[in-house]
């Protein structure tokens, strides 16, 4: 039997089949013989077809005693006509209510016209009660194996039920609660709202002692006249889970203020502001960039390496106004085999090796912001056919599956080879030239700005200072000088990095002409112009020792040992200039 039969029993759970039957010829003293044989109270009067006629029972015999009836006159004359049956499917609990509505001790129970069992007061006592005893034995073993808290209090709102989570979660035995009022333990229990209201209150957050958050249902009982009789409470211990949300939630508003800062940053870092130029090639590529920037055009930064693309196309993404992210690719470090995968992503299974659950692409993570396609000349002919393919659809798919997802995204390009001629090698093709070349901005090299080459020069000085936390306080003006004299072939790259050795090797926070590195100094077509303009005879000796050192180490093809005798000194002294001079 299942639990919900259990709660539910009906009158063929409980009724009895072991009643008389009598023929409605049966005179009143052979049914009396039987009652008496079988130790019953009733006999069950029936016609020939087995319908119920009547029912006698042995307080109508004391009555017929008392008026001198014969007992061996037809029984069913004296029976009781008006019986009041019932079907074998209805519920007990329905049964026990006709008996007591009607006064009577008895019901037999009739299907299809015929009588199959009887239900009797002994019944109810022996058996329903018993059976709701178990019921109850029951409910009490579930409420106590709940994780909520049960709590039933009745209409006065003292404690009547109180189950084992109750006393876990509230360090409260039932011994101590039942039969107690609730407000006495919990001034703001709900249970005593739901008392006064009469309505259901469902799943409200609720703080019944200080510092322990529960979910709370509370649930009103009426009786058959409609009178609210009692309330069941049902809580749930979600303290730990609302201060994780809590957490979460502080720790999301914490995300959300360093990708605003980290945004601002990016911004401060990137946008046309930031890039110095007084050069007229950098003015006229700055105010391109500007005017492209709110637009979905894409564009094609050319220039050698190190002269400052990816700047470029950081801060023609800032100032477009696009909410996406900033994505950057390098063409040239993606293998061929693996460029699909990267660009568009791929679905689970989609090849050995492959992440479960798939992965999105840079198209993707890119939606709705810019894509930067670095040294775009180094794409693979077949990669550059699928490329043309989105900017002309607007669609990609995912490597493995054939789910068109839309994507928003802008694209940014940049080479440092000459495209129109790998286009006539047939290595690069031209309907995506064009495609990517609606707007062309050329970067000119460092060699061609050396008006610039001090404010950058300052800009890296003042970025590397803060960022090695090494405070710079005098920068020899000769330096500037020295430096825009130099070719610098790794251009704007290559002049960042210098700064930051001279930054973290310099001495009490100075950067003087020392802390050059050498072979800018050699190859600066302004060196010799500052030493001869000086009139230090300290710095003149110093460079005449560094130059004569030099020219005798080169001689001897490094050979310290022989370099000292040529030099006539002693070999730790030499050492020490080498050292000294960093040579």
């Amino acid at each position: 039997m299942s639990i919900s039969d259990l709660i539910v029993y009906k009158v063929r759970d409980i009724m009895t089949k072991n009643f008389i039957e009598v023929p409605v010829s049966e005179s009143i003293k052979d049914a009396l013989d039987k009652m008496i044989e079988l130790y019953r109270d009733e006999v069950l009067i029936t016609n020939a077809r087995g319908n119920l006629i009547g029912i006698f029972t042995m307080k109508d015999i004391a009555k017929l005693k008392n008026e001198g009836i014969c007992f061996s006159s037809p029984v069913v004359e004296f029976s009781n006509k008006n019986v009041v049956t019932i079907d074998c499917n209805t519920c007990a609990r329905d049964a026990r209510d006709i008996m007591i509505d009607n006064n009577i001790g008895r019901l037999p129970v009739v299907e299809n016209g015929r009588v199959i069992g009887i239900l009797t007061s002994e019944n109810l006592r022996d058996t329903f009660y018993l059976k709701m005893d178990e019921l109850f034995n029951l409910q009490t073993n579930v409420f106590d194996n709940l994780h909520e808290a049960v709590c039933i209090c009745d209409e006065n709102g003292l404690v009547k039920y109180w189950n084992r989570s109750a006393e876990k979660l509230y360090n409260v035995t039932a011994n101590n609660i039942i039969d107690k009022f609730i407000g006495d333990f919990f001034p703001n229990a709900l249970s005593l709202e739901g008392l006064k209201l009469g309505k259901r209150i469902e799943n409200v957050i609720h703080e019944p002692v200080k510092g322990k958050l529960v979910a709370l249902s509370v649930v009103p009982l009426y009786n058959s006249r409609n009178n609210l009789i009692a309330v069941v409470s049902t809580d749930r211990d979600v303290t730990e889970a609302v201060n994780l949300t809590k957490q979460l939630e502080d720790e999301r508003k914490k995300v959300e203020f360093l990708e605003h800062a980290y945004k601002n940053e990016i911004a401060s870092k990137y946008n046309f502001s930031s890039i110095i130029g007084k050069n007229k090639k950098i003015i006229d590529a700055i105010a391109i960039a500007q005017k492209v920037a709110p637009t979905s055009t894409s564009v094609l930064i050319t220039g050698k390496s190190g002269t400052g693309k990816e700047v470029f196309a950081k801060a023609i993404h800032e100032a477009s106004g696009r909410t996406g992210n900033f994505v950057a690719i390098n063409c040239s470090a993606i293998p061929d085999s693996l460029f699909e995968s990267e660009l568009f992503g791929y679905v689970e299974g989609a090849f050995t090796g492959a992440i479960k659950k798939g992965k999105i692409g840079k198209f993707e993570f890119a939606n709705g912001g810019t894509l930067f396609l670095d040294e775009i000349g180094d794409m693979p002919l077949e990669m550059q056919v699928k490329i043309l393919r989105v900017l002309q659809d607007g669609v990609i798919y995912r490597l493995g599956s054939e789910k068109a997802i839309s994507t928003d995204t802008r694209i940014v390009a940049a080479t440092n080879k000459d495209l129109k001629r790998l286009i006539a090698e047939d290595k690069f093709r031209e309907d995506l030239f064009y495609r990517l070349a609606v707007v062309q901005i050329q970067l000119p090299s460092l060699k061609d700005r050396k008006e610039d080459v001090k404010d950058l020069a300052n800009l890296f000085l003042d970025q590397v200072s803060k960022q090695e936390g090494i405070k710079i306080n005098y920068a020899d003006d000769r330096i500037y000088r020295i430096l825009a004299g130099y070719k610098w072939e790794g251009n704007i790259r290559e002049l960042k990095n210098v700064i930051q050795r001279m930054v973290v090797l310099s001495n009490d926070g100075r950067i003087t002409v020392d802390s050059i590195p050498e072979y800018i100094l050699e190859n600066s077509n302004v060196e010799e112009e500052v030493k001869t303009n000086e009139y230090d005879l300290e710095k003149i000796i110093e460079d005449i020792e560094k130059k004569t050192i030099r020219e005798v180490m080169s001689m001897v093809n490094g050979n310290k040992q022989q370099a000292a005798k040529v030099l006539n000194v002693k070999r730790s002294t030499l050492y020490y200039k080498l050292n000294k001079y960093e040579i």
